[in-house]
């Protein structure tokens, strides 16, 4: 059996909202208290963050989504973490053996509230670190570890537990820890933190002395990387530099256990996850009250769907939803009711309960759906659909009207009181032409034929206004190039299938995605598709000598060197600080004088190669 623990270490400052992190808790982009969030399953690299890696790779950089940028890498290669694919409820998780990186993080907590939960799986024996600190005494600052099924919190060498708590070890669970690094309510003003297990308040340790360290942290061990290895794995993990409150607490609780697949002892205000319930697991997030100190009332989460200003949200009362992971496309077209000619295939189902259970509501809220990825809405098409009666079918029920423009692509349903505890909903357009969500494309296909090409190929169900398709590729997912255009059927109500091949694929991991034009000009793109070739495809270069002072001579064909980058061990681009010598369009000798010493990467067309200056 295999266990996960979710931890979080909180800590008080005001949280500044915004709602496109965890579970709707903190921004993704840069702007928030949320300084720090690792998802396996998105932005683990071989390289300084222009690699993906596939199952068993070794990672040297793990990117974050906090829109901080604050990657965690190790440059070290024996001291690498690996990405494991399909670990905990169909997704992967990193495995730290004797591994660890370094995060980009500094927080000192002796100044400094924090937040932080992680879900994991450990081996159960001896010491094992999710986090530390470098500096501080003895080993440093373990922030949240574990000891032969203890769960602890370790400051200069001292246990700042009040009492051991104990848990099950190798069990994947949710535990965590809230780290307050000066609290002026105690009589004597200092530190404080306390413990979470699946949910419960354990005890809390007040009244010791914060001690201060400015190093970077480390995750998987602990002592700058030499001691109390983790053995486990890592599927997510969050830092805010804030104290979150109550509420937040329990919604990002619940989109951990949801997203993994774990049980919560108590207030699991989250259900719709449950088998029985429909798995309802993807991108969970919520509003919610533990009392007038302690809400949430607007959550978007990564997903395209947002609420807020709820009307009547009271204490111990919460919304929480997630969606079932169907296309966000207008792809079905018979359970529809009349007057909707389509709707989103993916499903949302709330829950509107206090933490015993029982159904409660809200009152009514806002929800709004970002349709950044289609080309035109006309907001009067656009239809609210709720499973009122709870049947699993949307065609015996009334479409709610009254969609309006926000603007930026974000079309809002307002004071709507028709989600409540245990419906099913989702987007309907009663014109297909005029408001497609978006173009209906059936599929859409990027496989690997015989190791030397890749093979792409995508259906739609109907054409409006279609002028032509051009497929693109990356190696990142962010940088794209052309790789051909197909004519598009212009008006068409029935389905069509069309194929492209690329003959001259990246090896390695890239991406593809579908662009669809209109004759007037819009565009639409489809989901990004993955393809893995053999990297023996790729042509070798020679670079020597390797470590060098100031000149290093780079050997290739001709194409391969027709790109010529630079990064150093951080991710960051450097080429400007060197000079190019192309003397033979086979050879390039690079001057590395005025770098740093250290580690860095050159990346030539396909190939991403260490150099080390001295």
């Amino acid at each position: 059996m295999k266990y996960v623990i979710i931890l979080q270490t909180l800590l008080s400052v005001n949280f500044l909202f915004a709602q496109s992190g965890p579970g709707g808790i903190g921004s993704s982009d840069g702007t928030s208290n949320l300084v720090l969030w690792h998802d396996a399953a998105q932005l683990t690299f071989t390289d300084a963050g222009v690699s993906p890696t596939a199952d068993g790779d070794s990672i040297l950089q793990w990117n974050d989504l906090s829109g901080y940028e604050n990657h965690s890498s190790q440059i070290t290669s024996d001291r690498r973490p690996s990405w494991n694919e399909s670990i905990i409820n169909g997704l992967p998780a990193v495995y730290f053996g004797d591994d660890f990186m370094r995060s980009a993080i500094d927080i000192n907590p002796a100044t400094t509230d924090f937040s932080f939960f992680v879900a994991f799986q450990e081996s159960g024996s001896f010491d094992r670190t999710l986090i530390s600190q470098t500096g501080g005494s003895g080993v440093g600052r373990s922030l949240f570890f574990v000891n032969n099924s203890v769960i602890r919190s370790l400051v200069g060498g001292t246990n700042q537990n009040s009492l051991p708590w104990n848990y099950s070890p190798g069990v994947w669970t949710v535990a965590g820890n809230n780290y307050d690094s000066y609290d002026p309510s105690l009589s004597t003003p200092s530190s404080s933190q306390t413990f979470y297990l699946n949910g419960n308040t354990s005890n809390t340790k007040s009244g010791f002395n914060g001690e201060s360290a400015t190093g970077n942290w480390i995750i998987g061990a602990a002592n700058s990387g030499t001691q109390r290895f983790l053995f486990g794995y890592i599927a997510e993990m969050v830092i805010f530099n804030s104290l979150l409150n109550k509420a937040q607490l329990i919604i990002i609780q619940n989109y951990l256990a949801s997203k993994y697949g774990l049980p919560l002892l108590s207030n699991d205000v989250y259900i719709q996850d449950d088998v029985a319930n429909g798995d309802y697991d993807y991108e969970v997030a919520g509003i919610g009250r533990v009392d007038a100190s302690n809400i949430h009332n607007d959550a978007k989460g990564s997903g395209m769907i947002r609420i807020l200003n709820p009307t009547d949200l009271e204490d111990d009362e919460f919304l929480i939803w997630g969606h079932d992971n169907g296309t966000p496309r207008a792809i079905e077209t018979s359970d529809v009711p009349p007057g909707v000619e389509a709707r989103l295939e993916r499903v949302w189902r709330a829950s509107e309960v206090n933490t015993s259970g029982a159904a409660i509501d809200v009152g009514a809220v806002d929800i709004s759906f970002d349709l950044t990825e289609i080309a035109v809405v006309t907001a009067s098409d656009l239809k609210l659909l709720v499973d009122t009666n709870n049947n699993g079918l949307f065609n015996d029920e009334t479409p709610i009207s009254g969609a309006i423009s926000l603007g930026d692509n974000i079309y809002a349903f307002t004071g709507s009181s028709a989600i409540t505890n245990n419906l099913r909903f989702t987007l309907g357009t009663s014109n297909k032409s005029e408001t497609p969500l978006p173009i209906d494309i059936l599929y859409f296909r990027a496989q690997n034929i015989n190791g030397q090409h890749i093979q792409l190929e995508w259906e739609t169900i109907s054409e409006s206004n279609n002028d032509f398709f051009t497929i693109e590729k990356s190696r990142n997912g962010s940088d794209w190039r052309l790789v051909g255009r197909v004519d598009g059927a212009g008006n068409s109500k029935t389905n069509l299938k069309y194929s492209l091949i690329d003959n001259n694929p990246y090896s390695g991991m890239s991406f593809y995605r579908l662009k669809q034009t209109d004759f007037d000009g819009q565009v639409f793109y489809s989901d990004i598709q993955s393809v893995y070739l053999n990297e023996s495809l790729v042509q070798e270069i020679q670079l020597y000598p390797n470590p060098a002072e100031s000149h290093i001579t780079i050997k290739g064909n001709e194409d391969e060197l027709s790109k010529m980058e630079i990064y150093n061990s951080i991710g960051q681009d450097v080429t400007d600080l060197s000079s190019i010598n192309a003397d033979h369009v086979s050879a390039i000798v690079l001057d590395i004088s005025a770098l740093s010493n250290g580690l860095y990467y050159v990346k030539t067309k396909t190939i991403t190669s260490l150099i080390y200056k001295k």
